[in-house]
């Protein structure tokens, strides 16, 4: 049995490929499928071409909206793009980078359970809980139904910061740790703003709790890493969540979905049904809320386990069961209608649209229920993977295929979302209503504009674009006018008219960049950089990582 456990942890990595395999297999179809989500493909174009122009950290992409660029990234989670735009400048299609994003999400997210289940239970069931975790019918919805790229991240990253808490509780002075725990949280803001905003509170829960149970000499220092991986966290990814909170105000605030029209019936939790359609009021969806038969049995069956053996099940594995047991219910009551008092009056929850994304914390928290059984022995452990998974991967395999074979490559999404050099037929017909347009715009724009232009007929224009957002344009007049930059007007632009800053105002009906322009010749430079307040936050990001990296990497005895 020695030789079995050994040969198991040295190649626990192949295990985890090989039960990978049967989840990610429709991604070696050449071309992408049909979801809810597609654009994703459209952003990871404007991520690269914002990459390209050196904007670091990338916001403002060039040609949403009819050109008219958009601050996509100063709002939309930018990790999954990050990962996705390094495939592409490594020669793989836009297509084939999104794709590689949703498959290694899978293994990656397998192993990260195993680690952390690994803290309680053997390799056997933790690599089982790891095939529960990913194998939730939930899990191939989000990725062959809805096509959440941001959410799918965060599913590899959830396990490993839970993992690194609970470390601090062994060992408060290791920097080490707290670097770590720190990094995972800034990753998860990053991977998605609102699962990051849905999990923390049961973060903090945990930590409450153990705190009350370490009641020591140590509680000063464990207040004190904590207070610190938080810091660490939020200062990591404030260069995205503080300026997309703060200038969220700049924008209209509309949801396309009311969060009253989108709460699931306990019915739809265990009804085996499933399908590729949308979330709609009532009872009718054509989606699938299905938690799987074996995320329900392992619910259950841990339940009543653990009223029968109650007073034998050592402390921490009772906190960690009860913690989990403790989310599962609250994430019910969250998707019930009688939530509705919280859904109203919570901050920012609205943005969270559908009440049933809190299925994403049953797929996380019911895996954790197995820590139950740490004291399962080795044999029967190895027994029960090898009788569990093959039927795990056999009952769950097929929910993890696409609708229909649609093989689309980059093309179809640039002509379907980038309406640049000019705006297609399918353009047209899909729209862009998903952007929260500028405060100040009256219209949206319907038609490509010229890069600069003006009402007054009688003035000379010569455009010299640098790139897909800056330009220097040369002006003739005999007397002053308006000129129009055919982009939106944001904190970041700035226009100089013969060398000097001058003030640029939002213009009418589109929000664009508009400028006073006197009479005569005239040079004027218009440029989109980091403003101020967002500088600031790009050095507390940038401050940071470089902290994480040297606590990671020192070799200093902690």
């Amino acid at each position: 049995m020695e030789k079995i456990n050994i040969f198991f942890k040295k190649y626990i990595i192949f295990l985890v490929i090989l039960f990978s395999i049967p989840a990610v297999r429709y991604f070696f179809v050449p071309g992408f499928f049909g979801v809810s989500d597609d654009l994703h493909v459209a952003w990871l174009h404007q991520m690269v071409k914002t990459l390209e122009m050196l904007q670091i950290p990338p916001r403002f992409v060039p040609n949403l909206s009819f050109n008219f660029g958009y601050p996509l990234f100063n709002f939309v989670y930018p990790l999954p793009f990050y990962i996705a735009s390094i495939f592409s400048f490594l020669g793989f299609s836009l297509v084939d980078s999104i794709k590689l994003v949703f498959g290694l999400s899978i293994p990656f997210s397998i192993y990260a359970m195993y680690l952390l289940l690994n803290r309680f239970v053997n390799s056997y069931l933790s690599l089982l809980g790891g095939l529960i975790y990913v194998y939730a019918p939930y899990r191939a919805l989000e990725i062959f139904v809805r096509g959440t790229i941001g959410e799918i991240v965060a599913f590899a990253i959830f396990p490993l910061i839970i993992l690194t808490t609970l470390k601090i509780f062994d060992n408060p002075k290791d920097n080490k740790n707290t670097a770590f725990n720190g990094l995972f949280i800034g990753l998860l803001i990053l991977s998605h703003n609102i699962m990051s905003y849905m999990f923390a509170p049961f973060l903090i829960v945990l930590i409450l709790i153990k705190l009350f149970e370490n009641k020591s000499k140590e509680l000063k220092s464990y207040i004190l890493s904590i207070f610190k991986f938080f810091i660490l966290g939020l200062s990591l990814s404030s260069y995205f969540w503080l300026p997309a909170i703060v200038e969220s105000k700049l924008m209209k605030y509309d949801t396309v979905f009311n969060f009253y029209d989108h709460y699931p019936t306990l019915k739809q939790f265990i009804t085996p049904y499933w399908g590729y359609g949308a979330s709609v009021p009532g009872p009718y969806d054509t989606m699938s809320f299905y938690l799987g038969f074996f995320q329900i049995a392992l619910f259950l069956v841990s339940t009543v386990y653990f009223l029968l053996k109650f007073k034998k099940i050592d402390r921490e594995v009772k906190t960690v069961f009860l913690w989990s047991l403790t989310v599962v219910f609250m994430s019910i009551f969250m998707m019930n209608h009688r939530s509705s008092f919280l859904w109203e009056n919570l901050p920012l929850i609205g943005y969270f649209q559908f009440p049933w994304r809190f299925i994403a914390m049953l797929v996380l928290f019911i895996p954790l229920l197995i820590v139950l059984f740490k004291n399962l022995s080795i044999k029967k452990s190895l027994m029960a993977l090898i009788v569990f998974a093959p039927l795990i991967v056999l009952f769950n395999y097929n929910y993890f295929k696409y609708s229909e074979y649609l093989g689309r490559n980059d093309d179809y999404y640039i002509n379907r979302y980038i309406p640049f050099p000019y705006a297609s037929s399918e353009y047209l017909k899909t729209g862009e209503e998903y952007l929260r347009m500028p405060l100040s715009q009256k219209q949206r724009p319907t038609k490509n504009y010229p890069r600069a232009y003006t009402l007054d007929e009688n003035v000379n224009i010569e455009i010299n674009e640098i790139n897909s957002l800056d330009a220097v344009i040369y002006t003739y007049s005999d007397k002053p006018f308006i000129l129009n930059y055919s982009k939106y007007y944001f904190p970041g632009w700035q226009v100089k008219i013969n060398g000097q800053i001058v003030k640029a105002t939002s213009g009418e009906p589109y929000a664009q960049i508009t400028v006073n322009v006197p009479a005569g010749d005239n040079k004027i430079e218009v440029y989109y950089k980091e403003s101020p307040f967002r500088m600031i936050f790009n050095l507390v990001s940038f401050s940071a990582l470089i902290y994480i990296t040297w606590q990671i990497f020192s070799k200093k005895k902690q």
